[in-house]
């Protein structure tokens, strides 16, 4: 049988120390059937040219320079130009396991699925190895089963990548540009539309944290997005998967955690930005029971509503140490 065009879609942005690795990663593939579209993003440190370089080399290298759209644009140029009957994400900073495209296409084949999803190996600070997928095997999940577990992150989360995707998913959705965390008004529009997700346990996709990036750069207004798009993840689960209220409100609460540890350890002063870290406690306080009082919710995350509701700088210093240990 013949093997389907796959895209793999790669926005670039000022990250050319990362690149050479995540080239190789994608060029000793084992997949036959491959086509790489790398959008540079408007970089300005060179990483254009390694693009264009790249692409002399391997003729699956199909290189787009676009003036400055943020990774949202990107991904979204990259979706427009995409051939493959099946689309999957690399960040520019991450790489693949050599076999990961074939190990995604393997699943969606057993499964009959449109989409599969494998796990995430990722290299933290410290330089410590995390497996997300080490508690958990092979499934066929229903929909609803894919939704509460990727909003409790077993296993998966919201991200793009590691994740397959045929490609009539995407018709009619896109990433919301101008925001950030984008993956959290995307990813759960397409697991709506598939009757049954394919899991693979095995880590096929090498995240490496560094600072700088979004998820861990300093405190700015759009860091506000978090907390808008998961209310907006949240109205729509909760309208067609009523039984998941109680993933739903812990992940309403987990949200207001992010926001309010980047701002306290940013120590943001700006009197806008203060009012709104006062709304965020209120929610938190006001709704408490969406953790303290939730089978699914953490002890972590009872802990931390706890610590909210007596004063926020402890929540500061506890949330603080967790993250310490996670770096």
């Amino acid at each position: 049988m013949e093997m389907p065009l796959i895209s793999i879609i790669v926005p670039v942005y000022n990250v050319l120390p990362y690149l050479e690795k995540c080239f190789d990663s994608l060029m000793h593939q084992n997949y036959p059937k491959l086509e790489f579209i790398v959008v540079d993003d408007g970089s300005t440190d060179g990483s254009g040219v390694f693009c264009d370089e790249k692409a002399k080399l391997d003729s699956r290298f199909i290189v787009i320079h676009q003036e400055n759209r943020g990774l949202s644009g990107a991904r979204n140029r990259g979706l427009q130009e995409a051939k493959g009957e099946y689309i999957t994400f690399l960040d520019s900073d991450d790489a693949l396991a050599l076999d990961a495209v074939h190990y995604l296409y393997s699943l969606v084949q057993k499964y009959n699925s449109k989409m599969s999803i494998c796990a995430i190996l990722e290299t933290t600070l410290k330089g410590t190895k995390v497996d997300y997928g080490a508690k958990y095997g092979e499934k066929n999940m229903s929909t609803e089963e894919a939704m509460g577990r990727m909003m409790r992150e077993e296993g998966f989360n919201v991200s793009a990548y590691a994740k397959l995707y045929r490609r009539d998913l995407w018709e009619g959705v896109t990433f919301p540009e101008g925001t950030v965390h984008e993956d959290l008004g995307t990813t759960y529009k397409l697991i709506k539309q598939c009757p049954n997700i394919a899991y693979g346990g095995e880590p096929k996709y090498y995240y490496q944290k560094r600072k700088g990036s979004i998820s861990s750069s300093s405190f700015n207004e759009s860091k506000f997005d978090i907390i808008r798009l998961t209310d907006e993840m949240c109205d729509s689960v909760q309208k067609d998967f009523p039984y998941l209220i109680n993933t739903v409100n812990v992940r309403r609460i987990h949200a207001r955690f992010s926001v309010l540890w980047m701002i306290e350890s940013a120590k943001v002063t700006s009197p806008e930005i203060v009012a709104k870290k006062k709304e965020v406690v209120e929610y938190i306080r006001k709704n408490h029971k969406f953790a303290t009082k939730n089978p699914v919710a953490t002890k972590r995350d009872k802990i931390a509503t706890y610590l909210v509701m007596i004063h926020p700088a402890l929540f500061k210093l506890a949330w603080g140490a967790y993250s310490a240990v996670r770096a």
